[in-house]
C-alpha cells in the first residue's frame, strides 16, 4: 500500500477509528472518515495520537450519501470499522444492532462496489463471533465454527458472511477480520478494562470512595493493545489475501481479575472489589483466546505492545482526566 494512497475509514469518530485514521495520516496517506455522530470538521484523537482528518457526518444506511461520498472520494482502500460495538448493549437493542451492523455494511459495500470497485475493504469483524466454546479449544483458528451467542456477536457474523458474498458474487476486493478484545487510551469505559481504570484512576485522585463495582471477573479474554490493532489492520490492507477470514489477537489470554489487579496496584492499592449484578452479561464466554499465526505469516505483523504496558498507559490516560477534573 503506497505512503500516498486514498484510504476511508467508516466510524472515523470511534476509538479505534481515531487511532487509525491518525495513523493512516502519520504514514502519508490521504484519509477521509465517516461516521454517524462525527462533529463537523476535524480534531485532535484521543490517546495522544496525532491531529486526525477530516471527518463526515454520515450514515451507512443513507445509501445516496454514502455512495455521493465514496464516488467524489475514489479510496483505493476502505476500512469499515463503524457500528454498535458493544456486546452487553446489544442485549438490550438487538434490532439496533443489527440495523447497524449488518445493513450499515450492506450499504457500503454497495457504494464501494457502484462508486469504487477497485478498492480494497478491510470489514472489521469480532472474535465473539466463535461464541461459548471450552478451554481446551483454545486457541481458536480461523476455521472453527462461529457459534455467536450474543446479538453482537451474530450481527457480525452476519457482516462477516455478507462481505465474503460480495467478494464471490462480484468480486469486491474484500478482507475480513475476526478482532479479538483490545483497549488502550481513549476507549470508552462502557467497556471493561475502560471502566476498571477509570474506577482506580478517581480513586487515587480522590474523587470517589476507594470500592471498585464489577460484572463477572472469571473470565479470560484474549487482548491487544488498540496500537497493534492498528498496525494489523494497515499490514492486512497492504497484504491479506482477497476473500480470507483473519483472526487479530495476541494468541494470550488475560484473566479480568489479574487485569484488575494489577490496575489496583497502579492505583495505590486499598481497593475494595464488589461484584455489580447489573453488569452481569445473560452469556458469558469464560475463554476467547485466538490463533494468530494467519496474520503473522501472511502480513508479517506481531504484536508490540506487552500487556502491562497496555493496562499502564489505559491507566496513565485516564487518571490525566481525572486530575484535570479534579483541578
Amino acid at each position: 500500500m503506497p505512503a500516498d494512497i486514498k484510504a476511508l475509514v467508516t466510524g472515523a469518530a470511534g476509538f479505534v477509528g481515531r487511532h487509525l485514521a491518525a495513523a493512516l495520516a502519520a504514514e502519508g496517506a490521504e484519509v477521509l472518515g465517516l461516521d454517524a455522530a462525527a462533529p463537523a470538521g476535524s480534531g485532535a484523537a484521543d490517546g495522544g495520537t496525532a491531529d486526525v482528518p477530516p471527518v463526515l457526518r454520515c450514515d451507512l444506511r443513507d445509501a445516496p450519501a454514502l455512495l455521493r461520498e465514496t464516488e467524489r472520494f475514489g479510496p483505493q482502500v476502505v476500512f469499515h470499522l463503524a457500528g454498535q460495538s458493544s456486546a452487553a448493549r446489544s442485549f438490550e437493542d438487538p434490532r439496533g444492532t443489527f440495523e447497524a451492523n449488518v445493513m450499515g455494511t450492506l450499504g457500503l459495500l454497495e457504494a464501494v462496489r457502484r462508486g469504487s470497485p477497485r478498492a480494497r475493504v478491510v470489514v472489521v469483524g469480532s472474535g465473539e463471533e466463535y461464541g461459548l466454546r471450552s478451554p481446551d479449544e483454545m486457541p481458536l483458528g480461523e476455521d472453527s465454527p462461529v457459534e455467536p451467542a450474543n446479538p453482537y456477536a451474530a450481527s457480525k457474523a452476519a457482516q462477516n458472511l455478507l462481505a465474503r458474498q460480495y467478494h464471490r458474487a462480484w468480486g469486491v476486493d474484500v478482507v475480513v477480520t475476526r478482532s479479538f478484545s483490545h483497549t488502550g487510551p481513549g476507549q470508552r469505559d462502557t467497556f471493561v478494562l475502560p471502566s476498571f481504570a477509570r474506577q482506580c484512576a478517581e480513586i487515587s485522585a480522590g474523587r470517589r470512595e476507594a470500592v471498585i463495582r464489577t460484572g463477572n471477573l472469571e473470565v479470560t479474554r484474549d487482548y491487544l493493545d488498540v496500537r497493534d490493532v492498528v498496525r494489523a489492520y494497515i499490514a492486512l490492507a497492504r497484504a491479506g489475501t482477497s476473500g480470507a477470514v483473519y483472526n487479530v489477537c495476541s494468541g494470550e489470554g488475560l484473566n479480568l481479575a489479574e487485569a484488575l489487579r494489577t490496575l489496583t496496584a497502579l492505583a495505590g492499592g486499598g481497593i475494595q472489589v464488589e461484584t455489580d449484578p447489573a453488569l452481569l452479561r445473560p452469556v458469558d464466554a469464560p475463554v476467547l483466546v485466538g490463533d494468530n499465526r494467519r496474520l503473522r505469516g501472511d502480513c508479517n505483523w506481531q504484536p508490540l505492545i506487552a500487556p502491562g504496558r497496555m493496562l499502564e498507559d489505559l491507566y496513565t490516560w485516564w487518571l490525566e482526566r481525572a486530575g484535570a477534573a479534579r483541578s
